[in-house]
């Protein structure tokens, strides 16, 4: 029987509509529940609570950015299964707060997933699986510094990056590789400015 493809935003859902899902969630749980797609949905997961307004609150990004820093890093090793340190596979999350995080990122997901579909592979051949995990792990590095209004740009672009894995859209991944430049490129910029008009009033 052939197997049923799901979206990642069906599986997200699916989790968020479970009524047998009550009280608090490990990420253990939460990991299996994802399915045989961890890594990509793994990733979408657990970058979607920063790309939210309520990321503003202190330690968010921190708790969820050490499961993709996690993953980015298992990524380097083609791990095909996802580990989590006990200390934090235990880590226990409200479904209810679960379940809002999903139906407040899930309409923007779906739009988006109709942009997807499997091409330019070799974005995903194991040298750029390698790369995109080291670029990954950057990122989600600098989701957890306390930069501000900056949470949202690196949630959004390891997204880009997840969604790219999780389809097998090469193209999708070389947007977040462009985005990322662009992105660097700005702070370089207005950094070098900040800095010169500091300067500048001090003298």
């Amino acid at each position: 029987m052939k197997k049923i493809y799901k979206r990642s935003s069906e599986i997200l859902m699916e989790i968020a509509q479970d009524k047998s899902l009550k009280g608090n969630l490990t990420f253990r749980r939460i990991l299996k529940m994802l399915g045989d797609r961890t890594f990509g949905v793994g990733l979408l997961f657990f970058s979607l609570p920063s790309a939210l307004p309520f990321s503003a609150i202190p330690g968010v990004s921190l708790v969820f950015g050490i499961p993709i820093i996690i993953f980015a890093f298992q990524m380097l090793f083609a791990r095909k299964t996802l580990w989590l340190p006990k200390v934090i596979a235990d880590h226990a999350i409200h479904h209810e707060k679960v379940s809002k995080i999903i139906y407040i990122a899930n309409p923007y997901l779906t739009t988006v997933e109709k942009l997807l579909k499997p091409r330019l592979t070799f974005m995903l051949s194991r040298i750029m699986e390698v790369i995109n995990g080291f670029t990954i792990f950057c990122l989600a590095l600098l989701l957890m510094l306390p930069i501000p209004f900056s949470n949202f740009i690196f949630s959004i672009l390891i997204i880009v990056f997840s969604l790219g894995v999780i389809e097998k859209d090469g193209l999708f991944i070389i947007i977040g590789y462009i985005a990322t430049f662009f992105y660097i490129i700005f702070s370089y910029i207005f950094i070098v400015v900040a800095v010169k008009s500091i300067i500048n009033w001090v003298m």
